[in-house]
């Protein structure tokens, strides 16, 4: 996992990172996360300001970890046969 920062007018700094994650039950990959959000893709299309549940799944070192979190989606924008997901985090991922 080699992150790469994303530089535009946010509050957080963002990083592109490639994990797998869980968006009300429906498999996806993270495009982008910050400690404040995620940009995801999946084939689920959540309505725009609804509360959702995340699971992200990444390694540290040889043991899996799991991270669940909650938060409101912004954005929904259809990518070919998937959406691309941005989710407001309710608390940051790390400070």
């Amino acid at each position: 996992m080699n992150p790469q920062r994303l530089s535009d007018q946010r509050d957080a700094e963002r990083f592109a990172m490639s994990l797998p994650i869980t968006l009300e039950g429906e498999e996806g990959v993270t495009l982008d996360l910050s400690a404040n959000g995620i940009l995801l893709e999946t084939a689920l299309s959540p309505a725009v300001g609804s509360r959702v549940s995340l699971d992200l799944r990444y390694d540290m070192g040889e043991a899996p970890c799991h991270l669940h979190c909650e938060g409101e989606v912004v954005r929904v924008q259809p990518q070919g046969d998937v959406f691309n997901v941005a989710v407001r985090l309710v608390d940051p991922l790390f400070r």
